[in-house]
């Protein structure tokens, strides 16, 4: 179904939301699910950006205040873990500054956050007014820990997915994603996640964030899965930088070496890099 059909059951979510693994439900309508994000979109800011994968860039850059997840080494922590950050916005507001950025140069236009998840409806909305006067693809750039029905609306308003696979493939609450992400069964719903959308023929760039430390636990197996999926594209992230409140190895500095180890493996894998 396309952005317009999908209104109606994308609103609902607003009142009983199952968007992601948490199924908040009611909880939705009062602000006091997980990620807090009630009936109100806001936006931390938007901007033309130049930081994204050569093939988006400039991109027009819109984040979402509120998270699915709370990754401890977070750097967007004050809007991502606080959803009435930065300005309310309506789909006649979002849908003209896209219009505007598109006519400055935008080559894409990317949902980010904190995480776009929870914002789902409102991208519904946007898009869906946007209608012929889109001439750019959209991107859903996001930790992908969300569910069937969440992807399901999805479908007929994103042209590209820029998913993470951040974290291992461990379970438990020592697990990488759950103790360092707050995402439990995280391997599991984002792998799914990444490989049902893979599969819909859609174009996915995966990204998988380097960290100090986590080349056995994290980056070794994230690799080798998404050498199973032969349509994804990857991008490394080296800009690792740790917060101040940061611990063990999560408090040191991303190394050469480390580096190095990653993209040695990927190319072993043959797997197709993006930058």
């Amino acid at each position: 179904m396309n952005a317009s059909d999908a209104l109606p059951t994308g609103a609902s979510h607003l009142t009983d939301c199952h968007l992601c693994p948490f199924h908040c439900g009611t909880r939705r309508a009062t602000a006091t699910g997980v990620c807090r994000v009630g009936a109100v979109s806001y936006v931390a800011s938007e901007m033309l950006h130049h930081g994204e994968e050569e093939l988006l860039r400039p991109a027009h850059a819109i984040f979402f205040s509120g998270c699915t997840a709370r990754c401890q080494f977070c750097t967007a922590a004050r809007y991502a873990f606080n959803p009435v950050y930065g300005s309310p916005v309506t789909a006649a507001q979002l849908a003209a500054r896209i219009v505007q950025r598109q006519a400055e140069g935008a080559r894409s236009i990317c949902f980010i956050g904190g995480d776009p998840t929870p914002h789902i409806p409102l991208i519904l909305a946007t898009v869906a007014l946007l209608g012929a006067r889109r001439t750019i693809p959209t991107v859903f750039n996001s930790n992908f820990y969300l569910t069937d029905a969440a992807l399901d609306l999805l479908a007929g308003a994103i042209d590209i997915y820029l998913p993470d696979l951040k974290f291992g493939p461990a379970t438990g609450a020592q697990s990488c994603g759950e103790a360092i992400g707050g995402m439990p069964d995280y391997w599991n719903v984002v792998t799914g996640a990444i490989a049902r959308v893979a599969r819909l023929g859609k174009q996915v760039i995966v990204r998988h964030l380097l960290m100090p430390g986590h080349f056995a636990c994290c980056t070794a197996p994230a690799l080798t899965w998404l050498a199973t999926q032969p349509t994804v594209q990857v991008s490394l992230l080296t800009q690792y930088l740790a917060p101040a409140h940061a611990h063990g190895a999560l408090a040191a500095t991303l190394g050469a070496a480390e580096v190095a180890e990653a993209r040695r493996l990927a190319l072993a894998l043959g797997l197709q890099l993006v930058r």
